[in-house]
């Protein structure tokens, strides 16, 4: 069974906590964690307008990790490149 979690600024949807997200229920959490961040990556500090930035897992899907906001945080294009050299 899927385990969902909301964020109280986004009452409407329910995002899974362990597996990759349909870009329709994706996209609302990336805006959300952006905003929380205020357009400032957490790895070079500059801040970006949303369109340059990415979403990262802290700790990827893949080693555990979940899609709460507490494990996501902003960083941009750039910084995203460095954690994930293969990434196109």
């Amino acid at each position: 069974m899927a385990k969902y979690f909301t964020i109280e600024e986004l009452p409407d949807m329910r995002f899974l906590w362990f597996s990759r997200l349909p870009l329709d229920v994706w996209l609302p959490l990336k805006q959300w964690v952006y905003q929380r961040d205020k357009g400032i990556c957490r790895y070079c500090k500059n801040q970006f307008h949303y369109e340059f930035t990415h979403c990262h897992h802290v700790l990827e899907l893949s080693e555990g990790g979940t899609n709460h906001p507490s494990n996501l945080k902003t960083l941009c294009i750039q910084c995203h490149k460095v954690r994930h050299p293969f990434m196109k």
